[in-house]
């Protein structure tokens, strides 16, 4: 039987925590007991994507499908953790801030990878808020199709400049290195623009507050950055690309439009970078089947898994660049993409096996299903 492309785990959430997902998962609120002992519901409500989207080409249906029950996931795993932990409100709507900002990146490129345009304004619906206890009075309970209001139109995103379409030939032994660092610039745009979202719903700060606690920071973090792709290469080829630096400035975009920059990890570059539609090969990864999962385990089981599907989904971006703009040898494949893959997803199921083990679980056995293939 061909293996599937993408982790189907076999979520199971025994006694409580199973009806107590359920109910979340429904947007239905939990109450939680404040000193008093009187009990205040809070919850958080999230802007509704799947009506922002337009017309979403049919190719890319199931991907943009997948990422909007991914939304949910996210909703309903804040909600599960304010309903123990009331008092932590603030970061986990920073938390579920920058994990909508990946998914509302990924839904883009399933649409733009079959010829599609990605729909306008997608990261402003990344910011979160709280219903009850004092957080608004947002209707519905955050679960897409909720009728939640977005956060204010008027909401301005980073500009920066795209860095992997300015890189030269990444050595195979660089290539790790060199994903990681550019994962940190798309972690350090979302982070600013989480910032600017928050201003634009309270204003704080004179004329250039912007540029010297959004801008001048930033370009600094990207300068270490970047200086440290420019090392990752220099240190296996002797060729350090020292001009990256001058990626390092961003300005803003304006009102509503999306931020530039992001999707340096496995986003395909910049446009026209990707290979039409049936060129490229996508990787084949085994299913993750897993035994019952304890409920205490269930959000970090649920949050390496998502880890997985982006594994897939950045592999699969490099092939597609590698169709349209075929670089190194007959290994280069195997070396740039699969046996990096191998190791993070290894890196990934391993941190699964733990969370069951933690809790005294037994552990099950992933290594066997760290080694993907083509299709």
């Amino acid at each position: 039987m061909a293996r599937g492309t993408r982790n189907t785990a076999v979520l199971k959430l025994g006694g409580v925590g199973a009806l107590a997902a359920l109910l979340l998962g429904a947007g239905l609120q939990l109450a939680s007991a404040d000193e008093s002992g009187s009990t205040t519901p809070v919850s958080v409500v999230c802007p509704t994507v799947d009506d922002k989207l337009g017309a979403v080409p049919a190719a890319a249906q199931e991907g943009v499908d997948r990422e909007l029950q991914n939304l949910q996931k996210q909703i309903a795993n804040v909600n599960e953790r304010l309903a123990r932990e009331p008092k932590a409100a603030q970061n986990q709507l920073n938390d579920i801030a920058g994990k909508r900002r990946a998914v509302l990146d990924r839904i883009s490129q399933n649409i733009t990878r079959v010829g599609g345009t990605a729909p306008a304004g997608l990261q402003g619906l990344a910011t979160c808020a709280l219903a009850g206890a004092g957080g608004g009075g947002a209707e519905g309970g955050g679960a897409e199709g909720g009728g939640v209001v977005a956060p204010p139109a008027d909401v301005q995103t980073v500009n920066c400049p795209t860095v992997r379409d300015k890189l030269p030939e990444v050595p195979a032994a660089a290539v790790a290195g060199v994903e990681k660092e550019l994962a940190n610039l798309d972690e350090e745009i979302a982070r600013q623009n989480e910032r600017l979202a928050k201003l634009a719903v309270k204003p704080e700060g004179g004329p250039n507050f912007i540029q010297n606690a959004i801008l001048g920071p930033l370009k600094n973090k990207r300068v270490a950055v970047l200086n440290r792709i420019a090392t990752n290469i220099g240190r296996v080829n002797g060729n350090r690309p020292d001009d990256l630096v001058n990626l390092a400035e961003c300005t803003l975009n304006s009102p509503g439009a999306p931020s530039a920059g992001n999707g340096e990890a496995g986003a395909g570059g910049a446009e026209g970078d990707v290979a039409a539609p049936g060129q490229a090969q996508t990787v084949n990864c085994p299913d993750v089947q897993l035994p019952e999962i304890p409920a205490a385990a269930a959000a970090q089981v649920q949050a390496e898994l998502a880890t997985l599907d982006k594994q897939i989904d950045e592999a699969n971006a490099r092939l597609a660049r590698q169709a349209a703009d075929p670089q190194g040898g007959p290994n280069f494949v195997d070396n740039a993409i699969l046996n990096p893959l191998k190791s993070k997803r290894g890196a990934a199921l391993d941190r699964i096996e733990i969370a069951f083990n933690r809790i005294g679980a037994p552990r099950p056995n992933l290594d066997s299903l760290a080694t993907c293939t083509l299709n």
